[in-house]
């Protein structure tokens, strides 16, 4: 039978039996709700007014019935108003029974939204069982919220049964039997109007951290708490505690956050608070098996379920877990990856709902909480930075959700600048040797390790590939460093500006044959192959004319040049000819001239054979650079050596370049963050923007910019602060997101995080506008996917592809961090030596774990791209 049917004999069943009824029936979680008012009630006891109406229902309408309400006129007005459908309540079977669903709809986090909410947040504290901690991290975190990030926190004690925050806010002598929780509610249930701020406690003398005590224990609260019904809240004209929080928010108060500490278990309150009035809900749980089918079931619910706040699009309740207390020793590592492998298998049939946003993984929201004595024992929770400090990223997760002070002026003038800023902005996302010399220039920030690296007087420059060698390298050719002539000798492979003697593996194959022949070592074909260049560079411009016979009139063509170098060889004194006019160019020449040495890495190719040849010919550069050092004035060599192969280099004399050597790399986020920045201000329609926020940013050089004004460009960007990810602030999630896992940052994979931010925002902006930056947030966390593939194939093609067979095992295993015994498993014959590179080249690091066995994590610059999930180990 449909429910309407069922109302309808109900209605009739009722009106037969008393015809002056007045009859309401409304749906409810547990059925229907039945009211009917009636004179005839006033003679009958309230215990018999419903034995005729069940004589004409069939038993399976009357089933139905969740609530029978039959009153007089008299009794009416203590009851509430039925007119409007109310909304189900929101209790543990509703809950459960939605977990139990196989098809997740659709799942939006309030640290989703682009814009912030309307009103403070309310995010609850619990735990299935107690003695985990609880009620210790919300008063931490609240102290933690009003003194560090200074915000205006106030704590609500709904842990009704067994309350205790005044105690650990030190707060208990200020209670009273009249304030507090429960005689707020009461009120409510029985439509007074209470003075909420009346039921609130200060708890700091700076007027950001406030306490509502659940009310002094004393018989007076027994009773009263007895009398609390939340199951009727939900269907009551006045929800009382809906109305308590839109109380407080409302008030003189106005805090910027609402902290409420639940009841353990499965008990009335803690429903409504989970599943309805809250935006988050920090779950906190020991990985003790007895915990994990039930936290999972809770997960489950609060994934399945709305919450009350109503925006344009209906949000789900955003779990956090907390594990605690995690004890200390060898197990703490284990017992960590437990937790987080939990969570990861628990939110995994969710990550589909969640297309507008990147998928949800454990190390992202799981906080580990290590054990304490000190807190464990302490009657109160003090302000001492040692007892907060291991619950500051609790804070900082729900710091994300707080909304933040309007910038009205800044606001105005970007939203009416970004459509245009959006047209004009462009990410160049080239490598340094394909982009053409003017375009190149023009966006090259010289920060101050260009100056320091570019230093003549340094000669060995070090770094990863994308680090910024080749376009050091470039700026150095184009003849940027005043005072110095560029002599290109070796080149990248795709620099349009390549010369012919800037050769590849099978020219430095057949020279290496010619070296054996003639018994020759490196050194000697390098000291040809520079004055071959300086001659064919400087032309009709030298004044002490060929180096050698077979140099002149050399046709084009890698061929001709080839055959110069070897007839070179071939001569007992080619090559001493060629270091004695070398001496003369360097006393003759009245400019200085700057040899430039890069695309070293790749030249001589990727097979074993081919990378111990390379091995062989960078050491002898190396050496011949510590012998020609010394006797040259004006000709400086600038040689670009990738740090790995650098560091498996054995040559005599190789500590002569300790001190001689620096190593690109980023080690400032905001001298990093001028790459983006320097690109972005050449949109006029951003120019104009900065111009609103600072004006010196559009009269001064990007690379001249303070770290005021870096940070100032770059939240007008990109906005300032990240939602929905671990940290709070864009800044520190593009610089963690970007590090590989030496913490070396690429430029290239910033700009192509960038171009594809801004053509995901293009899109966006046509369904819904965005005016606090030109960038929203959101649209680098969706961005970051389409960084990890080209980041991905770089390294593997370009540099290692000796790694591609510890990157197909990765892409098996599937998870991170991956135990040290299973990652040697799955690489055949030399797995130490692959291990050991693929640590060098970053596409691993040491995890955190016991000193019984290592753990490698995949970073996330790589993770995307390997379908690899922070799951922990199988």
């Amino acid at each position: 039978m449909s429910q309407r049917e069922a109302t309808e004999a109900i209605v009739r069943a009722i009106q037969t039996t008393f015809p002056d009824a007045n009859v309401e029936v409304v749906p409810d979680a547990g059925g229907l709700v039945v009211r009917a008012v009636s004179e005839h009630f006033a003679s009958v006891a309230e215990s018999q007014r419903r034995s005729p109406l069940l004589e004409q229902l069939a038993p399976e309408i009357a089933a139905l019935v969740h609530t029978w309400e039959l009153l007089t006129p008299s009794e009416r007005p203590w009851f509430g108003d039925l007119t409007a459908e109310p909304s189900p309540p929101p209790g543990w079977s509703s809950a459960f029974d939605r977990a139990e669903e196989t098809e997740p709809t659709k799942i939006t986090f309030a640290s989703d939204l682009d814009e912030d909410l309307k009103s403070a947040p309310v995010v609850t504290f619990y735990s299935l069982k107690g003695g985990v901690g609880r009620s210790t991290a919300l008063v931490a975190v609240a102290r933690r919220l009003s003194s560090e990030h200074g915000l205006r926190v106030l704590c609500i004690d709904m842990d009704l049964e067994a309350p205790g925050l005044d105690a650990l806010f030190g707060i208990t002598d200020e209670n009273d039997s009249d304030r507090g929780v429960v005689a707020a509610l009461l009120e409510y249930e029985f439509d007074a109007e209470p003075s909420v701020l009346n039921h609130v406690i200060p708890v700091d003398e700076a007027g950001r951290l406030y306490c509502m005590p659940a009310g002094r224990l004393d018989s007076t609260y027994a009773a009263r708490l007895r009398s609390l019904e939340p199951e009727i809240w939900y269907r009551e004209r006045i929800n009382a505690l809906h109305r308590l929080i839109d109380d407080v928010r409302a008030s003189n108060l106005k805090p910027d956050v609402i902290l409420i500490d639940s009841r353990t278990g499965v008990s009335p309150v803690a429903a409504p608070l989970l599943f309805d009035v809250s935006d988050m809900a920090v779950v906190c749980f020991h990985p003790h098996g007895q915990a994990r089918a039930g936290t999972e079931l809770l997960t489950r619910a609060l994934l399945r379920s709305t919450t009350r706040r109503r925006t344009q699009i209906e949000l789900t309740p955003e779990p956090r877990f907390v594990v605690s207390p995690m004890p200390p020793g060898l197990s703490a590592a284990r017992l960590a990856d437990r937790a987080k492998g939990w969570v990861d298998e628990w939110l995994e049939p969710f990550n589909s709902a969640r297309a507008e946003a990147p998928g949800l993984t454990a190390d992202e929201i799981t906080h580990v909480v290590p054990y304490n004595a000190a807190v464990s024992f302490s009657d109160t929770v003090t302000t001492e930075r040692e007892q907060l400090f291991p619950y500051a990223r609790i804070a900082d997760w729900i710091v994300q959700i707080v909304p933040e002070p309007a910038q009205p002026q800044l606001h105005r003038q970007t939203s009416a600048s970004k459509k245009m800023a959006l047209a004009e902005l462009s990410f160049s996302t080239g490598t340094a040797e394909l982009l053409d010399s003017d375009e190149f220039l023009q966006d090259y920030v010289v920060t101050r390790q260009v100056s320091e690296t570019a230093d003549p007087g340094t000669p060995l420059i070090l770094g990863r590939k994308g680090t910024g060698k080749t376009a050091l390298f470039r700026w150095l050719a184009a003849g940027e460093l005043q005072g110095w002539t560029p002599v290109c000798v070796t080149t990248p492979n795709q620099f349009s500006q390549r010369p012919d003697w800037s050769f590849g593996p099978d020219n430095y194959a057949a020279i290496d044959m010619q070296l054996s022949q003639n018994a020759l070592d490196w050194g000697a074909f390098w000291q040809t192959l520079m004055a071959l260049a300086i001659y064919q560079t400087l032309g009709a411009e030298n004044k002490v004319g060929a180096p050698h016979p077979s140099m002149s009139d050399i046709e084009s063509g890698d061929l001709a040049a080839t055959r110069a170098v070897t007839e070179v060889l071939k001569d007992p004194l080619g090559p001493l000819q060629c270091a004695d006019w070398l001496r003369k160019v360097d006393e003759s020449e009245k400019e200085n001239l700057l040899l430039l040495f890069d695309g070293l890495d790749t030249a001589f190719g990727h097979t074993p054979d081919q990378r111990r040849r390379r091995s062989r010919a960078i050491a002898g550069l190396l050496a011949k650079h510590a012998d020609l050092a010394p006797k040259l004035k004006q000709l400086r060599l600038k040689i670009f050596v990738r740090q790995d192969i650098w560091s498996g280099l054995q040559f005599e004399n190789k500590s002569h370049f300790y001190g001689l050597s620096r190593r690109l790399q980023w080690e400032d986020q905001r001298e990093y963050f001028k790459v983006v920045l320097k690109r972005a201000v050449r949109a006029s329609a951003f120019r104009r923007i900065l111009s609103a926020a600072d004006p010196t940013l559009v009269t001064s050089d990007v690379a001249s910019w303070t770290p005021n004004q870096v940070d100032e460009a770059w939240s007008s960007l990109v906005g300032e602060r990240m939602r929905g990810e671990r940290t709070a602030f864009t800044s520190n999630w593009v610089w963690n997101r970007l590090a590989d896992g030496n913490g070396d940052h690429s430029p290239r994979a910033l700009l192509q995080l960038f171009a594809a931010a801004l053509e995901w925002e293009r899109e966006e902006e046509k369904r819904s506008t965005y005016d606090r930056s030109v960038l929203r947030p959101r649209s680098l966390a969706l961005s970051l996917e389409r960084v990890s593939e080209p980041a991905l194939s770089a390294l593997l093609d370009e540099e290692f592809q000796e790694l591609r067979q510890v990157a197909a095992a990765l892409r098996r295993y599937g998870r991170t961090p991956i135990g040290e015994d299973t990652l040697w498993e799955g690489l055949g014959d030399t797995p130490e030596d692959l291990i050991g590179l693929a640590k060098e080249a970053g596409l691993i690091t040491v995890s955190d774990s016991d000193d019984t066995s290592r753990a490698f994590r995949v970073p996330d610059l790589y993770r995307w791209a390997l379908g690899v999930t922070r799951r922990g180990p199988m």
